[in-house]
């Protein structure tokens, strides 16, 4: 399932690519943005080799958009890395670089970066501003994002089964913050639905590797998450505890990984330089599975359960055809979740 849908993007991100290249070959005024002309700044508070948390992501898709080819390339982009959204004056003077680098285009990987943005959008008009996790302001501000609690409940079918073969009915989940559990009630609700006897802990807050500890002193057999940190696979791997990742596919190699739910951005970023290149306003974003936004990694076949590639396929099918409906709280955890305090 999830290889169909990979391939399916990739020959539609080339088929949009070569579409907007063909932009370049119309007749242009100074003014007219091209996949010649655009000039892209990317706004991140990791690095541009950063694998995990949403630099990764944003990295991930922007390389797969850049290996496509059709002129979008590195020479594109400048970036700022290592942006402290924390510290207004040196958000602002990385904001501040990439415009100096007259870029039509402003991708940033955090919300967080937003009363910074809002002050150089307004001074900067013609430039328009992607921004992971904000909401757009009708002018020049399009907020972006991804909802993954479809894959996180094709996650939970992974460590339910998992959890059903050792005949513990015991997972761990680390949530990063106690306002927003639509993740974790995703991914307990998955498993629930071929394990019901399972029960889902969870530790709030971003100490990974005291989490860890904290889970397994419970007895969870796998451990999932809704953040990113090298700490959980770590912290997993040397206690000899299954464990699903986040985000992206980083830890996949690591002895006890069974899958992970992933981010895809690949299609928005190439939507979006394709509308300004069309000058045209790019469409609101809030992808999902269905819209190859977020998949499911490839499942560990050494690890899981047997049956557990079959038993996700089913529910795949039944998220992306809509027979499925997911429904998740956002402040309320399901019955089947305790959150320690």
């Amino acid at each position: 399932m999830k290889t169909f849908k990979r391939i399916f993007a990739i020959v539609l991100a080339a088929v949009m690519l070569m579409s907007l290249a063909s932009c370049s070959l119309m007749p242009e005024t100074e003014t007219d943005i091209t996949n010649d002309n655009i000039k892209i700044g990317v706004l991140l508070s990791g690095t541009k080799d950063s694998t995990t948390g949403m630099s990764g992501a944003t990295m991930t898709a922007l390389n797969e958009l850049m290996s496509a080819g059709y002129g979008i390339n590195d020479e594109k982009f400048r970036y700022a890395e290592n942006a402290d959204p924390a510290d207004a004056d040196a958000a602002a003077a990385a904001i501040q670089s990439l415009l100096n680098f007259e870029c039509n285009l402003l991708i940033a990987d955090n919300a967080e970066f937003i009363d910074d943005i809002q002050k150089k959008a307004a001074e900067n008009e013609t430039v328009k501003f992607l921004v992971f996790g904000a909401e757009n302001d009708g002018k020049n501000i399009y907020g972006y994002n991804a909802n993954i609690t479809g894959v996180d409940y094709l996650a939970g079918i992974v460590a339910g089964m998992k959890a059903a073969e050792l005949n513990v009915p015991k997972l761990g989940y680390l949530v990063k913050s106690d306002a927003d559990l639509s993740n974790l009630n995703a991914f307990a609700s998955g498993a629930k639905s071929v394990y019901a006897d399972v029960k889902v802990s969870a530790v709030a807050g971003t100490d990974a590797a005291a989490g860890v500890a904290a889970l397994v002193k419970e007895g969870a057999v796998v451990i999932a998450s809704d953040y990113e940190d090298e700490a959980i696979a770590t912290a997993c791997t040397d206690a000899k505890i299954f464990f699903c990742g986040f985000g992206s596919e980083t830890y996949k190699d690591a002895e006890t990984f069974l899958c992970a739910p992933v981010y895809n951005f690949t299609q928005f970023y190439i939507d979006a330089i394709k509308a300004i290149v069309d000058d045209v306003e790019p469409a609101p974003f809030e992808g999902g599975y269905a819209t190859g936004a977020t998949y499911l990694s490839d499942i560990n076949e050494n690890n899981a359960a047997k049956g557990t590639q079959e038993a996700v396929n089913k529910a795949a099918e039944a998220i992306a055809d809509g027979s499925l409906g997911l429904t998740v709280a956002v402040d309320t955890p399901v019955e089947n979740v305790t959150i320690a305090k």
